[in-house]
């Protein structure tokens, strides 16, 4: 039997257990833009020419989805 990695959400580390109702976003470093789907919906083998983050629900997400915001307004801002 092949053992998986245990997986954890990126944003508070929660571990993943089969009745959580996981996303996962998705970002290319060096590109604008955030992509958020079901964990079952994310393409397998992963692109490797993109990030991907696991959080455990809608919380955790729009947590990272705030922290891409910010992110976003500072490349702006320090291009003015």
């Amino acid at each position: 039997m092949a053992e998986f990695a245990a997986i954890t959400c990126d944003e508070c580390h929660t571990l993943k257990r089969e009745t959580n109702h996981w996303l996962v976003s998705v970002t290319r470093p060096g590109f604008e833009g955030i992509i958020f789907q079901p964990a079952e919906a994310t393409e397998s083998p992963r692109n490797p020419l993109f990030l991907y983050e696991n959080h455990c629900g809608d919380r955790c997400a729009t947590i990272r989805f705030s922290r891409y915001l910010d992110e976003l307004k500072a490349l702006f801002t320090a291009t003015e």
